[in-house]
């Protein structure tokens, strides 16, 4: 029986040969952009903490470019006895993957505020700051129904898992 022996290629251009194809590949993915979102793909309510967790946001974003933001400190803080925070959105724009929010206060110990930042594909990542410039804080907004619907399913599972 006869055997046909493996042409030797030298650990180089083997190197060499995955470099280029890796290139390549990385090249024509460059290439391919993802789609910005359009102001209705913002639309709705979104929710989340602040870094620190001691603020809570809710967002409302509506279709007229216009909404509501309010803010509130967790009940297990003492931070909560200041209240909420409330601002009415008097427009909001998305250019690109960035979002700017213009604000003014509704409520009388809301201080004026901006908010800016980038959508993500999946939650708002927001930088709030005071107009004065001495404080700002980042928040991870997430779509309210994304976090109903998931924290609705979890809460389920548990709870067949408690019955067994």
């Amino acid at each position: 029986m006869r055997y046909v022996r493996a042409a030797h290629v030298p650990f180089q251009v083997i190197c060499a040969l995955a470099i280029v194809l890796v290139s390549v590949a990385s090249n024509a993915y460059a290439e391919k952009k993802a789609i910005p979102p359009k102001p209705q793909d913002l639309i709705g309510v979104w929710i989340g903490f602040d870094d620190d967790e001691l603020f809570f946001s809710r967002l409302d974003l509506r279709s007229d470019f216009t909404g509501y933001l309010a803010r509130v400190s967790p009940r297990d803080t003492i931070l909560h006895d200041y209240g909420v925070f409330a601002y009415r959105v008097t427009k909001w724009t998305v250019d690109d993957w960035n979002l700017d929010i213009s604000l003014t206060p509704a409520t009388p110990k809301a201080e004026s505020i901006q908010v800016r930042g980038h959508y993500n594909g999946f939650s708002l990542r927001l930088e709030i700051t005071g107009t004065d410039g001495l404080w700002k804080r980042n928040v991870v907004l997430d779509r309210e129904v994304r976090e109903t619907a998931a924290n609705k399913e979890t809460r389920e599972k548990i709870r067949e898992l408690e019955k067994r």
